[in-house]
């Protein structure tokens, strides 16, 4: 099966989409030249900066996580790969405060390694840096979370930087408090149905008809359960009680954030937000806000995610500040 994409040139794709938001909203944000998608925000404050960055081809990611309360800059490879590392510090460049820059990534190999690449080429041009990678895929590894794939809690994670930076903290403040944040944050998805390459339309991979995949990555990567479509409650029952156990919970307030995959409607994410306040009400589970938004959307797939955070005291100045952008909001608790 194939489904039809509307694009130009396959190797045009980031450069295009970016032309595109930036004629829409070229008040708030500028193209860092000599980048395929290198965007920084316009007015940046003297404040801690950061950065953030990816493979496009899940977005609202990374683009719409630049503005108030969130990134000062994004820079994005093309579609699925991570991006180039000059690109990074070009963007790094442009931003940098003499307060210094927090890089924020997914844990997957390409953009660990040239966030870091990157952090050590900045020190030398007395560009100061740290770097924390977000790891909340409990299904991408069982057993050690350090090795865990970033999803969708990197938005939870950008939304508490945002927030510590805005609040004056330094770097190695802010760099503290989003790991603290990071290690709260677990994520499990559920796949309905197969993603599409946006270069030529053909399916990632194969989905039966009828089945549904726990864990699966957003390439086609095994995950760790494949069983015939069930109800919503079901479904949800399951993943809420993995999530539970991997985050060893004892009663602490919870954040929710569901995140839709670009197939799946309105209707049947709100069906699931029911479905997971009535869990928590069976279970005594105490949430403390709940929110949905499609934030990391792999291309035509089907399904979501439910990202669980442990909010303590110290995390809810940061988790209640307000954040803004074109593609995210998030009102002040």
């Amino acid at each position: 099966m194939k489904m039809n994409k509307i694009i130009n040139d396959p190797d045009d794709m980031i450069r295009d989409m970016l032309d595109g938001y930036l004629y829409l909203h070229g008040d708030l944000y500028t193209r860092v030249q000599g980048t395929m998608g290198g965007m920084i925000k316009r007015n940046l404050e003297e404040k801690v900066t950061i950065l953030i960055g990816g493979g496009g081809g899940n977005e609202p990611w990374c683009l719409g996580y630049v503005g108030d309360g969130l990134a000062d800059g994004m820079v994005s490879g093309n579609v699925y790969a991570a991006p180039p590392a000059k690109a990074v510090l070009d963007v790094s460049k442009e931003i940098y405060h003499q307060k210094g820059i927090l890089y924020i990534g997914t844990n997957h190999m390409g953009d660990v390694l040239n966030f870091e690449l990157v952090g050590e080429l900045a020190e030398l041009e007395n560009i100061h840096t740290r770097c924390v990678f977000v790891n909340d895929d409990i299904a991408s590894n069982l057993e050690e979370p350090k090795e865990r794939r970033g999803i969708a809690g990197i938005a939870l994670a950008v939304k508490i930087a945002g927030a510590a930076t805005e609040l004056g903290l330094d770097l190695e403040e802010t760099a503290c408090i989003t790991q603290k944040a990071i290690d709260s944050i677990r994520t499990l998805s559920v796949t309905t149905s197969p993603g599409y390459m946006p270069a030529n339309g053909k399916a990632m991979f194969e989905m039966p008809e009828g089945l549904i995949e726990y864990g699966m990555g957003f390439n086609g990567e095994p995950g760790i359960l494949r069983e015939n479509l069930r109800t919503a409650k079901e479904i949800v029952t399951s993943m809420m009680e993995m999530l539970i156990k991997s985050l060893d919970y004892q009663g602490e307030d919870l954040g929710v954030f569901l995140n839709g995959f670009g197939f799946t409607s309105i209707i049947e994410l709100h069906i699931v937000m029911k479905e997971i306040k009535q869990y928590a009400e069976r279970k005594g589970l105490h949430i403390y806000h709940a929110d949905l938004q499609n934030a990391f959307c792999p291309q035509g797939m089907g399904g979501f995610s439910i990202s669980l955070m442990k909010i303590n005291e110290e995390l809810k100045l940061y988790y209640n500040h307000e954040a803004e952008s074109p593609l995210y909001k998030w009102k002040q608790l």
